[in-house]
């Protein structure tokens, strides 16, 4: 069956493009777009052209599948100048999403009209390269050139709304179809030539210091990316007198980013997010409806993961140990969703709707109907195995129960029920509200079916699911405990946890180590660490580490950890130099200089070294869930792919 089909209703052309699922601009769609043009374009009953597609999107974007490989023509950039250059006016009907290709297409046509749903963007600088046919040259031409960067740059697709405001599109449909066949019949006879974004940008209408200014902007907030500048360098060369020249600069770093291993990383971490899925057992026809949702402990973290629920529409019943308590977490509901109003996030109509979502409770009889209950509360086993006893007794027979724990036995947890194939993990990362991960943790027990219904319901969440096995810390914390371990004894040899910080950030990372442990509390390890069996831990990496709880320097929440805090400043106090000094010559380890290269290997080393136990014992079932979880957890930096990617390449 054709990708694309040519129908005529009056003199209107039809050309409607069906790939699906999501349209995406395969050679297939290419050469069947190519050659729609070509007969609409000699039929001289057509008098306007429509372009539309089937299923639930315009097109979304390059083919995933033709990444990497030699393209085949016809090329895009080809196929948009030759859509240009159509001698009738042509309609771009848009809804679902029209990204990337799906844009430059768009914009090739002389006008175009979405519906209200609808989201247009170049996100290209997501996958470490730049628009290739025509996208930041036209755009700019269109709605301007700091418009134009915003959308380039971020690589975040607008509203219909947005784009309408800003002359992107022309009009917002009710009934896409209809009206583009209606608009389209009001262009007939119109000279096409009038509407192409080719002329030159009048220099008085942008400012000239705006790509130094976003090029600043970048050097703060897209530290180490390489496609934002050559995004700001593209749109840069629209605003020059010579269209041709502009489209031959924009290729020319189109075509030598994608070849970048930035570009490779960040294409593996894209399609490693969409693949988490994809694991041996694992199949998500089988999942089942979640209506309604418990949260036992309302607590900082408890409260996140309810707000998501409630997001999401689904209700939810919040649990703690008495009345002022409960009420204490839906303050803490609250404060979230006044913060998420500030930022511009929500509206304060939605974030009532969404507080009104969550029902305070003392008594687990409430819970009677729900279908997945999420334990929330401290990490102490016999805690959470007196709640699970309890959530066996009140719960029905196929609700989901389980535990938000970073590294407690999970097997153990199940035992304290009589439904052990309904228990699994949920480890939400915090902030919840925020952070997009969350490791889903089946036990030998699980059912398939639970493990399907909690791996489809993070889909619905928007949340990246990565699917683990038991262990402890799981693959996130279990691996971040060996970065921290090489960490704890490169401070050591060091003698300064600044040193050591300073490099992983020159690295990449979002935070260094030690400041992580501050912003954390480093009491968190500290219990943790005296949970485990005599000889698990390192002799001397956490040394200092505890010393400093005992000290009753927990981090930021005492004002001091590794680093003082005054103010807001941190800065390395003689104390922690002079405990440093003690517990190194008592484990006789002698100071001395390393670079940030040394200090960065053996960190991601021990990360990659302990990624490959996770997979040799079967915890992860592929690298890439591992660097999702790193990347998205951890702060490793995005375009770099994660641990296990940057160490094989």
């Amino acid at each position: 069956m054709s990708a694309v089909k040519v129908t005529r209703t009056e003199q209107v052309g039809l050309i409607r493009v069906d790939a699906p699922p999501v349209n995406a601009i395969s050679q297939a769609v290419r050469q069947g777009l190519w050659d729609a043009f070509q007969a609409v374009s000699a039929d001289p009953e057509v008098a306007v052209v429509v372009l539309i597609c089937a299923g639930r999107t315009f097109m979304a974007g390059a083919d995933a599948s033709e990444l990497g490989k030699p393209p085949v023509p016809p090329h895009l950039n080809d196929l948009v100048l030759f859509i240009e250059s159509c001698p009738k006016p042509v309609v771009a009907a848009i809804h679902g999403q029209a990204l990337g290709g799906g844009l430059e297409i768009a914009l090739a046509c002389s006008h175009r009209i979405a519906t209200a749903d609808a989201r247009l963007g170049l996100p290209e600088v997501n996958l470490g390269f730049v628009p290739g046919a025509g996208g930041t040259q036209r755009l700019p031409r269109l709605i301007g050139v700091e418009p134009a960067l915003e959308m380039a740059v971020e690589g975040k697709p607008v509203s219909a709304q947005k784009a309408l405001e800003s002359g992107l599109i022309n009009a917002i449909a009710d009934d896409l179809e209809p009206d583009a066949l209606s608009f389209a019949t009001t262009l007939a006879g119109v000279d096409p030539t009038l509407f192409k974004l080719n002329r030159p940008i009048g220099p008085d209408s942008f400012d000239p210091d705006v790509f130094d200014q976003w090029r600043a902007m970048c050097a703060k907030r897209k530290r180490g990316l390489d496609a934002p500048l050559a995004v700001i360098n593209a749109v840069q060369a629209a605003t020059g007198s010579d269209f041709q020249a502009g489209l031959d600069a924009e290729r020319a770093l189109s075509l030598e980013l994608r070849k970048s291993p930035q570009s490779t990383a960040l294409r593996h971490i894209f399609f490693a997010e969409r693949a988490t899925h994809k694991v041996e057992g694992l199949d998500l026809s089988q999942a089942a409806e979640i209506n309604s949702v418990a949260v036992i402990g309302a607590g900082t973290m408890g409260a996140g993961i309810a707000q998501v629920f409630a997001s999401q529409n689904i209700p939810v019943t919040l649990v703690e140990i008495s009345d002022e308590a409960a009420q204490a977490g839906i303050e803490r509901v609250r404060s979230n969703l006044e913060q998420a109003v500030k930022r511009g996030k929500l509206d304060c109509a939605h974030a009532e709707v969404i507080l009104a979502k969550v029902t305070p409770t003392t008594d687990y009889q409430d819970l009677a109907q729900s279908d997945l209950v999420i334990e929330a509360a401290v990490e102490d086993m016999a805690i959470k195995k007196k709640i699970f006893e309890k959530l066996d007794q009140v719960c029905h027979p196929t609700a989901i129960l389980a535990t938000n724990t970073s590294y407690l036995d999970i097997d153990e947890i199940a035992s304290a029920t009589a439904r052990p194939d309904r228990v699994a993990g949920l480890h939400f990362f915090s902030p919840a509200q925020i952070m997009k991960l969350v490791e889903v943790i089946r036990t030998d027990r699980t059912a398939p079916e639970v493990t399907a219904t909690l791996a489809a319901v993070m889909k619905k969440l928007g949340k990246i699911g990565v699917i683990a096995g038991v262990c402890h810390g799981f693959i996130g914390n279990r691996m971040y405990q060996a970065y921290q371990r090489e960490a704890g004894l490169l401070m050591l040899e060091c003698g300064s946890p600044e040193t050591v910080d300073a490099a992983l950030r020159r690295f990449g990372m979002a935070m260094g180590p030690f400041q992580v442990l501050d912003l954390s509390g480093i009491d968190i390890g500290y219990l943790m660490r005296k949970s485990l069996p005599d000889g698990t831990v390192h002799p001397n990496a956490f040394q200092v580490h505890d010393q400093l709880v005992e000290m009753g320097r927990k981090g930021r929440k005492t004002q001091a950890g590794f680093y003082r805090y005054d103010g807001g400043n941190a800065t390395l106090d003689e104390d922690v130099r002079s405990l440093i000094q003690s517990v190194a010559e008592k484990a006789g380890i002698a100071r001395r200089m390393l670079s940030d290269h040394e200090i960065a290997e053996r960190c991601i080393h021990a990360l990659h070294q302990e990624g490959a136990n996770i997979l040799r014992e079967g915890i992860a079932e592929k690298p890439g869930d591992i660097d999702v979880v790193f990347v998205n957890g951890y702060g490793f930096p995005r375009y770099k792919g994660g641990p296990m990617h940057h160490s094989s390449g």
